[in-house]
């Protein structure tokens, strides 16, 4: 009995094998380069949206953190803009960062000595963007009873504006700021957030 050897075949091809062409490849690059030029300013938007607004949020929750240890301590609770972390640099800029401490004495001023209670680093707000406040004042100062008292002794409302730099700071920005975002805080101490954009 003999042995059948089975052997492969194969078929020869029938076609050559096709790449893609040069004029095929730049239409795709064109085509994606129409995309990203759409895309991308949208997209950078996007980004400085959410950084105002992030940057808005930490100097919200620090604002309502200060109030609430105010009533809480029975205390004097004092928020202003700093530059170094241990004295208050008596400008309207929150964007160089802020500090929060417990004026033991009073007197709206940060000796060193006081509790500090939180430190907030400069802000990463978007190129152009400024953080200010309406009323050039220096400190937020939360009373024991939770309201807020200014230099000078005076009650009243308060708004801190994240808008483009050079725009003037308002409870209600004009027409013109199609983006921005307040804080606004009322003489009872009361913290919130307006925002567009």
């Amino acid at each position: 009995m003999r042995n059948k050897q089975v052997t492969g075949f194969c078929t020869p091809q029938t076609g050559r094998m096709r790449g893609i062409t040069l004029v095929e490849t730049l239409v795709v690059v064109s085509i994606l380069g129409i995309l990203a030029a759409i895309a991308v300013p949208s997209f950078q938007s996007t980004i400085e949206t959410n950084r105002r607004q992030t940057s808005a949020n930490q100097l919200f929750e620090d604002l309502a953190f200060a109030r609430s240890e105010a009533i809480k301590r029975g205390v004097r609770v004092v928020v202003c803009p700093h530059t170094t972390g241990a004295q208050c640099n008596a400008t309207n800029d929150w964007s160089s960062g802020w500090m929060v401490y417990v004026d033991a004495n009073n007197d709206g001023e940060s000796q060193g000595t006081e509790t500090t209670l939180r430190v907030h680093e400069a802000l990463s707000l978007p190129a152009g963007w400024a953080a200010i406040d309406n009323n050039s004042v220096k400190y937020i100062s939360f009373s024991p009873l939770g309201s807020i008292q200014f230099p000078g002794g005076g009650f009243m409302a308060l708004t801190i504006c994240f808008l483009p730099s050079g725009t003037t700071c308002t409870y209600a920005p004009p027409a013109t700021v199609s983006r921005y975002t307040n804080i606004i805080i009322s003489a009872p101490g009361r913290v919130r957030i307006a925002s567009k954009g």
